[in-house]
């Protein structure tokens, strides 16, 4: 029987990795119309690096993401004109395994995904990380009903309510190979338990979300809006989280391999457009709070004002100086991120969704190409 990672213990010794990896169904929606750009003076530790020359080049590349905040900056800079492209609709798919099944038919090139993602993407069609954007683990969590034995357990050091006994044999409904996933093998690993000792229910976030409320389950697994949803709409109490059990989950900007090969240009100025969308929106919360209502609404999910300003405030993009980084190579040819995915890429071979063929395969090859960061850092 193969030897149980923990995950949890990973995920915490993250930063002393030195990885010897090369760092080197479909709804789609049109992108929305977005208010004039604040000036970035705002923000004058980022400005001026994103203070680029206008870029009238016009590229045939499609971008991608999900229906969460880290496509709004996609959204964002093809409104303002950061990033001009063909085709100026930002596809939204429900997540990444469904996005990754599309790169076959070359339905996308560029984009923004979740942890899950960028590790099975990697795997099955070497799609790259190019840059980390809003993060998720602010916003993974695990909820009950008012009325669950867990409601009345006292939290933990690491804020989970109730013990291994308490948790035995409940019904968790969660979306597997996703950062919930992730956070509830976390949990289970913090208990002593495994995935054997609970019914797992595998359905999306937001299908999970309405299961429970109408009654299936005795837990469930959200990430934002749902959960600013369950606090505002619902009495479920709320009984772990990610950002507690100690468990990093970036969000990344991606690249398929057709278009790093064929239109290297094109990648880089995508990237720098959504840079420079990133830091003009972490800029300004207020009206980033405003637009991220009126796409996830033309998105079809419900969120109120509240939610969307607590979206924000929980999620910001990363910095282009934390972007720097983490895609700085080090003289044993790693980088830090590419050891943070290649954590989970651990996760999702000890679950069996990779091989360790696989796993050999990404800590070879790397599952990030820093060449669109160091372009940027050296001012290109």
């Amino acid at each position: 029987m193969k030897k149980t990672r923990k995950l949890v213990a990973l995920l915490l010794a993250t930063a002393m990795v030195a990885s010897m990896a090369a760092c080197g169904s479909k709804e789609e929606k049109p992108a929305q119309e977005a208010p004039a750009a604040e000036d970035t003076a705002d923000n004058p530790q980022e400005s001026e690096e994103t203070a680029e020359p206008a870029d009238d080049t016009v590229y045939d590349l499609k971008v991608s993401g999900h229906p969460y905040i880290h496509a709004l900056a996609s959204v964002y800079a093809i409104d303002q004109g950061y990033f001009k492209c063909e085709d100026t609709t930002v596809d939204m798919y429900s997540g990444g395994p469904v996005q990754n099944e599309a790169i076959a038919s070359g339905a996308w090139d560029v984009g923004t995904t979740g942890t899950g993602g960028i590790v099975l993407g990697a795997v099955g069609y070497n799609l790259k990380a190019i840059a980390y954007t809003s993060p998720d683990e602010n916003t993974v969590d695990l909820w009950v009903r008012p009325d669950s034995p867990l409601a009345g357990c006292t939290p933990d050091e690491k804020g989970v309510y109730g013990t291994a006994d308490d948790w035995k044999g409940l019904t968790v409904l969660c979306a597997t190979g996703t950062s919930c996933h992730m956070m509830l093998i976390g949990l289970l690993e913090h208990l002593g338990l495994t995935e054997d000792d609970i019914n797992l229910i595998d359905t999306s976030v937001a299908d999970s979300y309405a299961a429970f409320k109408a009654g299936t389950g005795d837990v469930v697994a959200l990430w934002s809006p749902f959960g600013f949803q369950a606090e505002e709409d619902t009495d479920w109490v709320k009984v772990a989280n990610a950002v507690n059990l100690g468990i990093i989950q970036p969000c990344v900007v991606v690249a398929t391999e057709d278009a790093i090969a064929n239109d290297w240009d094109g990648v880089y100025a995508y990237l720098k457009a959504y840079l420079q969308a990133a830091t003009e929106l972490n800029a300004d919360p207020e009206g980033t709070a405003d637009l991220l209502y009126d796409f996830e609404e033309d998105q079809g999910i419900s969120l109120s004002e509240t939610a969307a300003v607590k979206e924000v405030e929980s999620r910001p993009y990363a910095s282009i100086e934390r972007n720097k980084e983490l895609f700085t190579v080090r003289d044993d040819g790693g980088c830090e991120a590419n050891d943070i995915l290649l954590v989970f890429a651990e996760f999702f071979e000890g679950q069996g969704k990779i091989s360790e063929d696989d796993l050999n395969a990404l800590r070879e090859n790397g599952l990030v190409d820093t060449s669109f960061m160091e372009a940027y850092m050296n001012g290109q």
